[in-house]
């Protein structure tokens, strides 16, 4: 499957799973510290050993300097496909390698797995922003990998 044939189920997927979610208070909060909201998570059927899990991002207004690819924050890394998809605001995402992107309300941005993800912060000083991703999970494994501090 293409990037962008799967990019584009995704959203389909994560626009269904968000209405499911919201319409019968399916939305779980996470224990403080460990991550993102999950709003959704299910096995995939048709990839065995995989799972569907959708999380909600929330991005603080962002007083500090740009990041850049030489000067960032610690980085992260997920075990499978990433698709963001940004609600609100616009929030600044990088993956090393690549010049950085800043996707507003509405646009979207796409993680191969194992990608090192060293920039995503809000892009604005002052007005808060909202994502949602939606990530392929191989059973067992963490969301996320952060790099050491």
């Amino acid at each position: 499957m293409t990037s962008r044939t799967f990019a584009a189920r995704a959203l389909a997927a994560c626009a269904a799973l968000l209405l499911v979610a919201s319409s019968t208070g399916a939305q779980q909060n996470a224990a403080p510290g460990s991550g993102p909201p999950t709003l959704f998570s299910a096995p995939l059927a048709e990839t065995p050993g995989h799972n569907l899990v959708v999380v909600e991002l929330t991005f603080a207004p962002n007083a500090n300097a740009p990041s850049t690819p030489e000067r960032h924050p610690p980085g992260h890394r997920h075990p499978g496909s990433v698709y963001v998809y940004v609600t609100a605001g616009a929030v600044r995402l990088g993956i090393e390698g690549q010049a950085p992107q800043v996707v507003q309300a509405g646009g979207s941005f796409f993680e191969p797995p194992g990608a090192h993800h060293i920039i995503s912060e809000n892009a604005s000083a002052t007005e808060p922003a909202r994502a949602i991703a939606v990530m392929v999970v191989p059973e067992g494994a963490p969301l996320t990998t952060r790099d050491p501090q």
